[in-house]
């Protein structure tokens, strides 16, 4: 997470209750606990901490990658907190590697498109077939909440783009977007640690991406959003643990989801 940006509370008012309102059910922490409960990660890796809130949740090894946390909750022995910049600390684990690929990776760093991107992609480049990567913000419910300057109490700014990019250039995996509150949950599986295609493509995107452009109203609709309570939703992260007991390869495990997705879809 890079801290580039700070909010002055001055430019919002506690009046302004439509440019601040949000949706979604349950809440993404009561979210991310199932999928804790049902991946049950042997590692997990958090960028972004803050309060350490989401972090909490892990019962296995874990990293927390924030370059200024401010944990208010107990962490345990097993949890290291890492106070660098997200593109620092993955630079770092050339010389320090992490001691195993995280089965379970949170996304809630800087707010900004081409950050998230950079998180997944080096998330992805230590990944296995079964990782499996929650990132937090894709849905904001007014225009202001997305954009890059913050102007909002609630502030998405614009990771949501991450999803329609991975959708474009990464048809190859599966995504899968939660209508938790307050600002959405995006879950996407089947990683391809080779894959250079984002890589390759970084500047292109970049430069395509990080305009002031606003969501559509699809977005700010969470027109294709599913209940994180939805079956495919927990059938999923079930095949993903299965897979990974098994050491299933990569195209086993996309064939396998992309058929639980369909099947889901098809009820």
């Amino acid at each position: 997470m890079q801290s580039t940006y700070r909010w002055n509370p001055g430019n919002v008012s506690d009046a302004d209750s439509e440019r601040e309102r949000t949706s979604g059910s349950p809440h993404y922490l009561e979210s991310l606990a199932e999928v804790h409960r049902l991946l049950e990660p042997a590692f997990y890796l958090e960028i972004g901490v803050r309060r350490g809130n989401s972090l909490e949740l892990a019962r296995c090894p874990a990293i927390g990658v924030d370059p200024a946390p401010d944990v208010a909750t107990f962490l345990p022995a097993t949890t290291v907190l890492s106070t660098k910049t997200s593109d620092d600390f993955f630079a770092g684990l050339a010389a320090e590697p992490l001691p195993q690929a995280p089965d379970l990776a949170f996304i809630d760093g800087m707010h900004l498109f081409e950050y998230a991107l950079r998180d997944f992609m080096n998330i992805e480049r230590l990944s296995k077939p079964t990782t499996l990567v929650a990132i937090d913000d894709i849905f904001p419910s007014h225009a202001d909440q997305a954009a890059r300057e913050r102007c909002t109490r609630v502030w998405t700014g614009d990771v949501w783009k991450l999803q329609r990019c991975l959708e474009e250039l990464r048809p190859d995996l599966i995504v899968l977007s939660l209508d938790t509150a307050p600002t959405g949950l995006l879950l996407v599986a089947g990683l391809d640690p080779d894959s250079r295609v984002l890589w390759d493509r970084y500047d292109e995107i970049v430069q395509r991406g990080c305009g002031d452009e606003s969501p559509a109203a699809a977005v700010l609709a969470r027109a294709e959003a599913i209940s994180p309570t939805h079956p495919v939703v927990n059938r999923a992260i079930t095949l993903l643990k299965q897979f990974r007991n098994e050491g299933a390869s990569r195209m086993d495990v996309v064939a396998g989801l992309r058929a639980a997705v369909a099947s889901a879809s098809a009820q």
